[in-house]
């Protein structure tokens, strides 16, 4: 077979029949998690696309093989491998490890045939197209397609696309972006061409671009070529195409849409938007004719005289007219009130045909058998028409006549229930460029999802990342996964003294960040905060050298929370007075700060009390790392990976700071762990924040001690609004949301507001479930996300292989507001890989 195309140049395919077909390649939108008003909002735009066509459009989306290469070298973009070893031998792994997957993925087109602007130009056409076939067929050279054609018909496309709404994104396709649609058509399940990204020159050759797609053999049923049967196969058991090429053999079972239910809505009428959801990749097609209202109502119109006239024939029976004549006339009449009810109002004719695809014979038609059988329940019945394998193949292919098999199976619809099938409504998530976090979940492969922690800074907004799920969901394995992907890919050419910083928080008692830290690439400095202190985290000494006024603020917040002072009593303004003081002079510490006190005891009754308080806790062991002004300063500016190792600290339950009541009889321990971590995260945010020429970030996990106050709210908040500024991000993970942004609080709503990514983990709790979600963005009352959320993702009640290969899932929610199904990868790097998980004996056991 010859395929019909004669020419191509930009988007326009000239074929050999005399059209001329325009193609653009569509943006698609995230729908399967999307939350319920961008649903609506992608309904209402497709419908007002679909309204606003004509003619016989056709509708394309396609699954093709991801090239492992660029998926390395989007990784590996905008790193200096010379100064980051470890990643560019990350780079070779993670190839050798997808190299061994199918990576798919999902790209969607609109096709439309030209009209001629006259009848004399639809003859011209014809008639030079006819003259390129007989130079063909006679082996002489076909004149080429004249610049003033493209001109032209580039023009009339233009036009074309200026008059539609712009709510469905899209651009022309390229020449070679054309070309690959045929090839992968041609090749599915072999070794098919990449997809280009449309930034490829255009194909060199005016009126030869097309040689490349060269001959192809097809067998319906499939066949041997080297030999000839003698007996047929059976057309009725190998409902099934093949299509031989110079690149082998490629099996391919095509099916088209035969019937809909009678009536349907969203959430099941999105039957095109389902296919990406199946275990397997299918191609789907959809040549539509698009027949404006006026003339639809007209036909309706005869139609209704037609039923009527039916009915009359039962008169005199006393059983009357058959039940379907009456129902007929009912959705007759519906049709004609809703073609009527708007000027724009159009009826469709829409064709569908799917294409799945497998390594033999038997492969394929369990393929297309499973296909069959996943819409069997839902009324949508797709048939595979014997003898017809092949008008099915054409009929997905751009610039081929509309064979006539598939009108047999035209569903007759208005542009809103067309636009219920969610057309181009695939799944993407991540970035462009980035380090490789994870696998999305979708069409049967597995789709790469980069990520580039540094990308929020860059295009002015915020790069925080927030984390949630219940123990051992995964939550903890793919922070420290975001963390190394900070750490490793940090190095920018071209900019010395950029690198990726981590400034950490431990409290676990195995110190697990510790030892994940010791294991990424780049420096790692540990700061214990235990009875042995070796350096001082004196806010007075700390943070003068940066700006009094910041050091006074951090100081006083830290001794609000250790004294239980309320700022506004008299303790507190006195407190804050002496703080003001001590700072006017050369050296500032805690300790001249309990000497100013007691100076200032002996007429004031507030400061000999704080005094008094103050010098009690400095005898305590553990506040030597405060009130010791003979340790050193701690400083955290070399060390590209910074952790506060604090698990000698005792903190207060959560129950515990449910009311003042219990805060005020809290034991002496937890009082000082408390306030001592609210001085460590403030270290931390100033570390994070002290260089734009080093994207850096702040990372507390199990963040509900650092929010439970309104001190370290208020820090959790500056650090996430003042990060886009200063290159810096903070990394939170907790159980539930509420901890990293109380619901019930402005500054909680407000620290929602600014993360950007969010993953949400297993939840076996309801309630944790619902709060999750909602948290997400996406519908907390959909019984399907709650099911997915409490059960679906990586199941404990499963054999433990399949149990490890599912660890990881998550709802994704990216930069750009998609949301998603995804796997948390580990870093394919050897010392992380036997670090990274909570319990150091078993390198197997999930976080």
């Amino acid at each position: 077979m010859r395929l019909p195309i004669r020419h191509v140049a930009g988007n326009l395919i000239f074929t050999t029949h005399g059209t001329v077909w325009a193609v653009w390649r569509v943006a698609a939108a995230n729908y399967s998690h999307a939350p319920q008003t961008a649903k609506k909002r992608r309904l209402k735009a497709l419908e007002s696309l679909f309204k606003a066509l004509t003619g016989e459009p056709m509708l394309l989306s396609l699954c093709p093989q991801v090239d492992p290469i660029a998926v390395v070298r989007a990784m590996v973009a905008d790193v200096d491998l010379t100064r980051s070893p470890r990643y560019e031998q990350l780079g070779h792994a993670v190839l050798d490890q997808l190299e061994a997957m199918e990576l798919t993925g999902r790209t969607d087109w609109l096709a439309v045939p030209l009209p001629a602007s006259s009848r004399k130009d639809m003859l011209t056409s014809a008639f030079r197209a006819a003259q390129a076939e007989v130079a063909v067929a006679l082996g002489l050279m076909p004149a080429p397609i004249t610049a003033e054609e493209i001109a032209e018909n580039t023009a009339q496309a233009e036009r074309m696309q200026a008059r539609w709404p712009t709510g469905v994104a899209m651009r022309p396709a390229t020449e070679a972006e054309i070309l690959w649609i045929y090839g992968h058509s041609a090749r599915r399940g072999l070794a098919e061409p990449f997809l280009p990204d449309g930034t490829e020159p255009g194909v060199r050759g005016r009126g030869r671009t097309v040689a490349a797609l060269g001959e192809i053999l097809l067998a319906e049923g499939g066949t041997d070529f080297a030999e000839r049967r003698s007996v047929p196969g059976n057309p009725f058991q190998r409902r099934f195409l093949q299509i031989s090429s110079e690149w082998g053999d490629s099996y391919q079972g095509l099916l088209a849409l035969s019937e809909m239910p009678e009536a349907f809505a969203l959430p099941g009428a999105a039957y095109l938007q389902q296919l990406d959801d199946l275990a397997y990749p299918v191609d789907w097609s959809a040549r539509l004719v698009i027949t404006p209202g006026t003339k639809a109502e007209a036909k309706s119109r005869r139609r209704a005289r037609h039923l009527r006239s039916q009915a009359a024939e039962y008169e005199g029976d006393p059983a009357g007219p058959p039940a379907s004549i009456a129902k007929n006339q009912d959705d007759n009449d519906e049709f004609r009130e809703r073609v009527t009810s708007s000027a724009q109002e159009v009826e469709i004719q829409a064709m569908v045909t799917l294409a799945v695809w497998g390594s033999s014979p038997d492969d394929v038609q369990d393929r297309a058998a499973a296909l069959a059988h996943d819409f069997g329940s839902t009324d949508y019945t797709f048939s595979r028409p014997v003898g017809e394998q092949t008008s099915l193949w054409q009929a997905m292919l751009p610039g081929c006549r509309t064979p006539r098999v598939m009108t047999g199976y035209a569903q007759t619809l208005l542009a809103r229930d067309f636009a219920l099938a969610m057309p181009w409504c695939g799944s993407a998530l991540g970035d462009d460029r980035g380090g490789l976090f994870g696998l999305q979940l979708a069409s049967g492969g597995a789709r790469p999802v980069l990520v580039d922690p540094s990308r929020g800074p860059r295009e002015n907004s915020s790069a925080c990342m927030a984390f949630i799920g219940e123990l051992g969901a995964g939550k903890s394995v793919a922070m420290k996964a975001a963390v190394y992907n900070v750490l490793a890919r940090g190095h920018q050419p071209g900019r010395p003294d950029s690198r990726g910083r981590a400034v950490i928080v431990d409290r676990t008692k195995e110190e697990e960040w510790v030892r994940f830290a010791k294991a990424c690439p780049g420096t790692t400095q540990v700061i214990r905060i235990d009875q042995q202190a070796e350096v001082s985290l004196d806010p007075l000494r700390l943070f003068v050298t940066d700006s009094p006024k910041i050091a006074a603020r951090f100081c006083e917040s830290f001794l609000t929370l250790l004294l239980g002072v309320k700022p506004m009593d008299l303790e507190g303004v006195a407190l804050s007075e002496a703080v003001e003081a001590v700072l006017e002079r050369p050296d500032p510490s805690m300790r001249i700060l309990v000497d100013e006190l007691v100076e200032r005891g002996s007429d004031d009754v507030a400061a000999r009390t704080l005094a008094r308080k103050l010098k009690a806790v400095a005898r305590k062991d553990l506040a030597a790392v405060v009130f010791d002004d003979t340790l050193p300063v701690v400083d955290t500016r070399r060390a590209d990976a910074v952790v506060f190792s604090v698990n000698s600290l005792q903190l207060p339950k959560k129950s515990e700071l449910a009311s003042e009541h219990r805060i005020e009889r809290l034991e002496f321990e937890k009082v000082l762990g408390r306030a001592l971590m609210y001085l460590i995260a403030a270290v931390a945010r100033e570390t994070a924040m002290a260089s734009k020429q080093e994207f850096a970030v702040a990372v507390f996990d199990e963040c509900w001690w650092l929010t439970s106050s309104d001190e370290g709210l208020e820090l959790l908040l500056e650090l996430m609004r003042d990060g886009r500024k200063h290159n810096a991000a903070a990394y939170v993970g907790s159980h539930d949301p509420d901890d990293i942004g109380p619901a019930g609080s402005e500054k909680g709503q407000i620290i929602r507001g600014l993360i950007p990514h969010r993953l949400l983990f297993r939840q076996t709790t309801r309630a944790l479930a619902v709060r999750g979600l909602d948290f997400l963005g996406v519908d907390s009352t959909d019984p399907d996300l709650l099911d997915l959320v409490t059960s679906g993702l990586s199941p404990i009640d499963l054999p433990e292989e399949e149990r490890l290969a599912r660890a990881g899932e998550c709802l994704y929610r990216d930069l750009v507001g998609r949301v998603g199904l995804m796997k948390v990868l580990i870093p394919f790097d050897a010392p992380v890989m036997r670090a990274i998980h909570t319990t150091p004996s078993d390198y197997r056991t999930a976080a």
